[in-house]
């Protein structure tokens, strides 16, 4: 069987990094070949499409896998996304794995806009069900998909994507590389000797806590010091960063919170080595790459309870988790791992355990039978998929609404 995977490639991405290594536990699979073909991100012209496509139409090719997240095709907005642009010129049966399923209202953050007349903007906007569900249902129910979650499944099949077309299958478990310094350079570096060290790893969005955090950080021991290991995915988040520092400059916290920037592969090894527990607060998520990489170095995490999180905790008990925007939970249960010894542990052990159950040469099994699946499915269409032909083509304006 030949894939043919669509996905962004580079360094700088998580869902990149998520491919690449699937796409090599892939390739271990026995009668399995996978040809990667790049997405350029953004809103490409018709002709890059068509290009596009005629690598993924090739005779030779069973199945397109598309890594599905919005940015990727130009956003949201009306007008912005060239996805339907590119999707009605495949026709090979397609799996897509959606990295985000949140709904459009959420992406447009409706319910916490402040500003009377953005809030009504964006009101006007989820009420266009033709627009609504282009983001939020049709690139979902027109392939066989993949989600992270049962939550997410949940979701999707609510909003009207057939059940047997939904395929749970958790991000596999990255890789690790070595830490010849064992976390010792990263430390003297940040100036963090002596302190005990609380991470949050990833890309700065908003999305993350990291408010909630600094709020809680004085009434942790005074030795105490959060490192914010990453930095802005985009130019546009560049902001953010900005207003996270001078956050943390007017509450007079400079000397215990650690902005790290963009970490390579091999930095990253030095952090994880370098951290005592790792932080997770997330406030909005349905499965984050940055839970998956200290889960691989077996770290102590404390994680906020949201869905995604909870799904881990169910295969395998191994983060110690409070209520998702708790600031007095998150700070009980995080007082009490700082202090012991014992539960971290116990923690470390647990991640590690997990790392091992979950590795992507088990992932890819399971991802295998799932392209099988699509096979089957695509051999029955009508009762199975709903087609790109019962959906009314709205491609000029980024469209693809159901009937």
């Amino acid at each position: 069987m030949k894939i043919a995977m669509l996905t962004t490639v580079g360094e700088r991405c998580g869902i990149a990094a998520y491919t690449a290594e699937l796409t090599e536990a892939l390739r271990r699979q026995p009668r399995m070949q996978v040809e990667v073909i790049p997405i350029d991100v953004g809103h490409q012209p018709l002709e890059h499409y068509q290009a596009l496509a005629r690598l993924l139409n090739a005779e030779d090719v069973d199945i397109v896998h598309i890594q599905h997240e919005h940015s990727f095709w130009g956003g949201i907005l009306p007008g912005h996304s060239a996805y339907w642009t590119m999707r009605y010129l495949i026709k090979k049966p397609i799996v897509l794995t959606a990295h985000t399923t949140y709904s459009l209202a959420q992406m447009l953050r409706l319910k916490t806009e402040r500003r009377p007349h953005i809030w009504l903007a964006k009101k006007i906007l989820t009420l266009r069900r033709a627009y609504r569900d282009s983001v939020d249902i049709a690139p979902f129910a027109t392939a066989y998909t993949i989600v992270h979650t049962k939550e997410a499944g949940r979701e999707l099949v609510v909003r009207g994507a057939k059940p047997q077309n939904i395929s749970v299958i958790p991000a596999g478990v990255p890789k690790t590389l070595p830490a010849p310094a064992e976390g010792s350079e990263f430390r003297e570096k940040h100036g963090l000797l002596g302190k005990r060290v609380l991470t949050i790893f990833g890309y700065v969005v908003p999305s993350k806590g990291y408010e909630m955090t600094f709020d809680i950080l004085p009434s942790l021991p005074s030795n105490t010091v959060l490192v914010v290991a990453g930095g802005a995915r985009t130019p546009e988040s560049e902001p953010y960063v900005s207003q996270l520092k001078e956050r943390v400059a007017q509450a007079g916290l400079m000397d215990r919170v650690v902005f790290t920037g963009y970490l390579s592969d091999e930095e990253i090894a030095e952090a994880m080595a370098g951290t005592d527990v790792v932080l997770v607060p997330h406030l909005q998520a349905t499965g984050s790459y940055s839970v998956m990489v200290p889960l691989s170095y077996g770290m102590p995490i404390v994680s906020s309870d949201l869905a995604c999180f909870r799904e881990i905790q169910e295969r395998h008990a191994c983060m110690e988790l409070f209520r998702a925007g708790d600031k007095n939970d998150f700070l009980t249960r995080l007082l009490a791992i700082l202090g012991s010894d014992t539960r971290q542990a116990e923690l470390r052990t647990q991640s590690a355990e997990y790392a091992q159950k979950f590795s992507w040469d088990e992932i890819a099994k399971v991802t295998v039978q799932t392209y099988r699946d699509a096979l089957k499915a695509w051999n029955v269409q009508p009762k199975n998929f709903v087609p790109l032909s019962m959906i009314k083509p709205c491609v000029k304006e980024g469209k693809a609404p159901l009937k």
